[in-house]
């Protein structure tokens, strides 16, 4: 799996500013009739980047065989829980400042986004996401050890589960990889 999935993540985890940016440019659509491209323009991007990102991610977890699991012990499990709110506070909130029913401040988000974008996915920083919270899913860092050789070295990952894993530690858990650092958690 390429980038694709990483991008998809990065995208849903802004559901909040695209259901506020909808919102605002729909209300200008009803209200104005004059110079309403920008708004078509914004709304239909919106709209085909949510689609597309819910569709690879879907697909993402829906094409893992059981075979792709494999039997790792859960020796350390950490839940990434003040991420969300963080990224909220430091990501979102400051993207409200641009105006989107003007074509000028649509380029400079862009800009602001596009470069947001390319050092989150790149630093694998997408962890706070709308879609797998209402799915209850949630994000692990975890130190797991493979069951077949426990002598072997632990690995590090990032775990998208609907189980506990921190009240999981010294079980054994199957998971298979979706793009690394992140797995998931059969």
């Amino acid at each position: 799996m390429n980038k694709l999935f990483k991008s998809a993540m990065f995208f849903t985890s802004f559901l909040p500013l695209w259901i506020t940016v909808l919102f605002i440019d729909i209300k200008s659509l009803i209200s104005n009739k004059v110079y309403i491209y920008t708004e078509y323009i914004v709304v239909c991007c919106i709209l085909i980047g949510i689609l597309c990102s819910i569709i690879i991610i879907w697909f993402s977890m829906k094409n893992i065989k059981n075979s792709d699991y494999r039997k790792y012990k859960v020796v350390e499990a950490t839940q990434e829980k003040g991420i969300t709110s963080e990224f909220l506070l430091s990501y979102i909130l400051p993207l409200f400042v641009f105006d989107f029913t003007k074509w000028d401040s649509v380029i400079q988000f862009i800009i602001y986004f596009g470069i947001l974008a390319f050092l989150c996915i790149r630093n694998n920083n997408v962890y706070a996401n709308l879609l797998f919270e209402l799915k209850n899913y949630k994000f692990y860092t975890c130190e797991l050890v493979w069951v077949p050789e426990p002598g072997t070295k632990s690995i590090q990952v990032l775990a998208i589960s609907c189980k506990n894993l921190c009240a999981n530690k010294g079980n054994t858990i199957e998971i298979a990889p979706l793009n690394k650092p992140f797995y998931l958690v059969k």
